[in-house]
């Protein structure tokens, strides 16, 4: 209701304003819109890369990722605008005269088109931003909810009383297939442009997770199919799995049963970067808006699909499943601390389309350059790898270590080398703690980086006994178990260690479990006579010891413990900086809570 009257404020108004101005004076301005969004919507994409890249993971500027996608929609525009406007006024210095109704009527005309087309930009770019799925009361895009037809099953639903987005989305998109055409399409790729922006904001609490993600955070590493793939096959059978009684039942975007087709899966490897930040960091979080594919006949008209599933490792250790997006917000989450995660994405696929490009939050990935798809018959076939585990491929591939000056360390030894605890090693108050860490409801730090002088901020002594209003603990999320890796120098495999040296600085630092799997570190405790400095990034690994503090052979005082966030109940069997082995934990260290 709001966003509606808002829209029929701005669009009055702007016609208004150039009705008055003359029939002239307003198609010249007319021009100059259609041709600012038509370069506007070019660069798009890739600029919107640009700043996703370049936004930092943490501090002020860190909020540039969530607002991206509609930035780089609405600040070209509004600029090319003012430019070609200039360029004009110089150019065409004079107005032509008409009579009243003849400027009054054509002035009108155009000032719409332009307040629809200008209006519409703004709409588009405000909606591809980080705000709330319920954002002054619309949803263009928004869950079924009759169980009958395909609950859960992400479709169009609400439209604007004056449709500025649509209007800009269809004649944007009809420009790039005709007068304006090109081989990378608008038309092709964004067939449902009004939509992408709020389809990147479904996420838990309202909208609150990540929206954007830079195409280095996740690969996608396999392709599958379940069914036969020549549309010979009924959807009701492959809609099925060995866990539910019942086949899903399933909508297109347009809220069309789709009877006839198979089932495409994608498996994609999220690096540590796609994971959430902040107080929520540390796991992956997806849903079913976010990870959309588009599908194209062979008219090469194309169409957008979204999951219907998603499958990836449970709770319980060593067990994968299969889980619907057959209900309203629902959400996966990653399981574990383990930095890399694979999960795999469903979709269904009408006879007649094939896949041409998958969109993680709104990076496009071309069908064209993933591996050939793995042909599983049935459904039998398939929840068969699922229950192994074998469907994520390469989950288990093992890094080869150079174990040349690697130790063997006897891990049952309790010498403070390592730790298995939530605790912080100096305890503060949370005044002081939020000058640089986000704390929870618990006093617990769940993100940040702070340093703070030994003698004043830190310690006992300058801490209140109150359990209220003192920060002893990092939070860890239900699964995981915080490990701390001391690498000082009286430390066995510490970094001035023979087992360390050739270490590069760029180089992860890594705790390998007994399957392969890898933890990278994702913060610090740096102590020395003056300060105490601690980095908790759940959702940022650190890139190497660059991201570290330096430590000095001339310097005794000076302690660095790495910290680990990994998965409860695995057995952790080396420490190692890259593909450098520094330490072997013999016995295998079981990583539980402490």
């Amino acid at each position: 209701m709001i966003m509606n009257v808002i829209i029929i404020i701005f669009v009055l108004g702007v016609t208004y304003a150039w009705m008055i101005r003359g029939m002239f004076s307003s198609l010249l301005h007319l021009l100059c819109v259609i041709t600012a969004g038509a370069i506007a919507f070019a660069f798009w994409e890739p600029l919107a890369m640009l700043l996703v890249k370049a936004s930092p993971e943490r501090g002020f500027m860190s909020f540039i990722e969530s607002i991206a996608w509609g930035v780089s929609l609405v600040v070209p525009f509004v600029i090319l605008l003012l430019v070609l406007r200039f360029a004009t006024d110089k150019l065409v210095s004079g107005n032509i005269t008409n009579s009243k109704v003849i400027d009054y009527a054509g002035g009108g005309i155009c000032g719409l088109a332009t307040a629809v087309i200008s209006c519409g930009i703004l709409v588009l770019g405000v909606g591809s931003m980080r705000v709330p799925t319920g954002f002054l009361g619309y949803q263009p895009l928004w869950y079924s909810t009759d169980r009958a037809t395909g609950s859960g099953a992400l479709v169009k639903a609400d439209t604007l009383w004056i449709p500025v987005d649509t209007i800009v989305s269809k004649m944007y998109r009809h420009l790039s297939n005709g007068t304006m055409s090109t081989n990378e399409s608008l038309g092709k790729w964004y067939p449902e442009l009004e939509l992408v922006g709020f389809a990147s904001r479904v996420s838990p609490g309202d909208g609150a997770g990540r929206n954007a993600v830079s195409p280095d955070d996740f690969k996608v590493k396999a392709t599958y199919t379940v069914g036969a793939t020549d549309g010979s096959e009924t959807l009701t059978d492959l809609l099925n799995d060995s866990i539910n009684d019942e086949a899903q039942k399933y909508l297109d975007i347009n809220s069309e049963r789709v009877t006839k087709g198979h089932l495409a899966g994608f498996v994609v490897e999220f690096e540590p970067g796609a994971k959430e930040r902040g107080k929520k960091g540390g796991q992956l979080v997806v849903s079913n808006g976010q990870y959309r594919l588009l599908l194209e006949d062979a008219d090469g008209n194309t169409m957008t699909a979204f999951p219907i599933a998603a499958i990836s490792e449970s709770s319980e250790a060593d067990m994968f499943g299969r889980w619907r997006f057959d209900a309203n917000d629902i959400f996966i989450t990653s399981v574990g601390g383990k930095s890399r995660v694979l999960m795999s994405f469903e979709y269904v696929i009408p006879t007649g389309y094939t896949p041409i490009a998958m969109y993680v939050k709104n990076v496009r990935v071309s069908t064209s350059s993933l591996p050939d798809p793995v042909e599983y018959a049935n459904i039998t076939e398939r929840d068969r790898v699922i229950l192994s585990g074998a469907i994520l491929k390469g989950e288990s591939v093992s890094r080869k270590l150079d174990t040349t000056n690697m130790i063997v360390y006897d891990s049952s030894i309790q010498s403070g080398f390592i730790n298995r605890s939530f605790k912080i090693s100096q305890m503060m108050s949370s005044q002081v703690a939020k000058r640089g860490l986000t704390l929870n409801e618990k006093n617990e730090v769940v993100d940040g980086v702070g340093t703070f002088d030994l003698k004043k901020d830190v310690g006992r002594k300058n801490v209140p006994q109150a359990k209220n209003l003192r920060v002893d603990r990092y939070a860890v999320s239900k699964g995981q178990v915080l490990i701390r890796i001391d690498i000082s120098e009286e430390s066995d495999f510490g970094l001035f260690s023979e087992a360390a040296k050739g270490a590069l600085i760029d180089q992860p630092l890594l705790l390998i479990d007994s399957k392969g799997n890898e933890y990278e570190a994702i913060g610090y405790e740096y102590t020395d006579s003056k300060t105490f400095e601690t980095r908790y990034t759940r959702g940022s690994t650190l890139t190497g010891l660059e991201d570290a503090p330096n430590l000095s052979r001339s310097r005794s005082d000076q302690k660095l413990v790495l910290l680990f966030i990994v998965t409860n109940k695995v057995m952790i069997t080396n420490f190692a900086i890259g593909d450098l082995g520094v330490a072997e934990f013999d016995p295998p260290m079981e990583a539980l809570g402490g």
